[in-house]
């Protein structure tokens, strides 16, 4: 059984300003700002509350690490198919007040007691158990800002529920429509694509 977090009396917080952009790649079934897991579903997530009392939005700062997050998750991958990409959309959403994020990367992993692999392993239960616990405090941050696991050159934010008045989307758009960011992606990652 992991542990309850032991979290100091003061979270260490980054501070997102109001006008930042941020990137989401979703089912185009879905809205672009869904957070998950729907009513009922079980949490499957790495950040998803395990009792279920909250929900969570999962952004990257950038295209990149959206579209890291989303279709290199099991890896190797050299071929997408089209159909997939295709039905899927890209959001940029619009962070329309201050958030306060708390880093899981960087010096805060000292501050909270944890190593990176709170944001990067594969034992989602005891990442869980840390967002519930980081959800539960006083200091009552928005979400978590995350090295993406699939492109730790990016960050990701896993946003809480109670902040969704903070987030905007300002434009979304199927993946596929925009051939040039889609062949700038699949070069980058060396992915071929297939019908």
């Amino acid at each position: 059984m992991t542990p309850k977090p032991n979290l100091p009396k003061h979270l260490p917080l980054s501070r997102v300003r109001a006008g930042t952009r941020w990137m989401r790649i979703h089912a185009r079934v879905r809205n672009a700002l869904w957070f998950g897991p729907a009513t009922g579903d079980p949490p499957i997530h790495r950040f998803d509350d395990p009792a279920g009392r909250f929900r969570v939005c999962y952004l990257g700062t950038t295209a990149d690490a959206c579209f890291a997050e989303t279709f290199l998750r099991n890896p190797p991958v050299r071929i997408l198919a089209l159909d997939d990409l295709a039905g899927r959309s890209i959001a940029t959403v619009e962070v329309r007040r201050d958030l306060r994020l708390v880093p899981i990367h960087g010096s805060s992993l000292a501050r909270l007691g944890v190593t990176a692999e709170l944001a990067s392993g594969s034992n989602y239960a005891t990442s869980q158990l840390w967002s519930a616990a980081l959800w539960e405090h006083s200091d009552k941050p928005d979400g978590i800002l995350y090295r993406s696991r699939h492109d730790d050159s990016a960050l990701c934010a896993a946003v809480y529920d109670r902040s969704k008045d903070g987030l905007a989307t300002v434009e979304d758009a199927s993946l596929t429509e925009d051939s040039q960011l889609l062949a700038t992606l699949l070069r980058k990652y060396g992915v071929g694509l297939t019908n």
